[in-house]
């Protein structure tokens, strides 16, 4: 769903690999201790951490999943975030200094089907 307040800034994943690395949990609003709900889609929100590998390089990411249901992925499947995008943001501390940051959301983690080829001559 495309946001008034700022452009969609939509990742392109085509080379990426992504695995489970922390199961999902609710995303907790720190006043009230209620799951948080998404500004836009009205979805509840829930955290998973995610394990990144492309050609040369590797990273960990929190990424917020907007969906009805827990995404039930388990450690280590290997998973496609739908409708990635990545949310640039800054605040300034009560110290005047500056917190800045990139969050990432998604509306799904779809899993990843792995099927081991079939051997030459093997029948079936």
């Amino acid at each position: 769903m495309p946001s008034n307040l700022q452009p969609r800034l939509m990742l392109d994943i085509t080379n990426v690999i992504f695995e489970v690395s922390q199961p999902a949990t609710p995303k907790l609003d720190e006043k009230t201790n209620t799951q948080k709900v998404d500004f836009e889609t009205k979805l509840p929100v829930w955290m998973v951490v995610l394990y990144a590998r492309g050609r040369g390089w590797s990273a960990v990411f929190n990424v917020a999943v907007t969906n009805v249901d827990k995404p039930t992925a388990d450690v280590c499947e290997q998973v496609v975030p739908l409708d990635l995008e990545a949310f640039p943001w800054a605040n300034k501390r009560k110290d005047g200094d500056i917190n800045s940051g990139v969050s990432f959301k998604c509306t799904a983690l779809e899993p990843v089907e792995t099927r081991v080829p079939a051997m030459a001559g093997a029948s079936a």
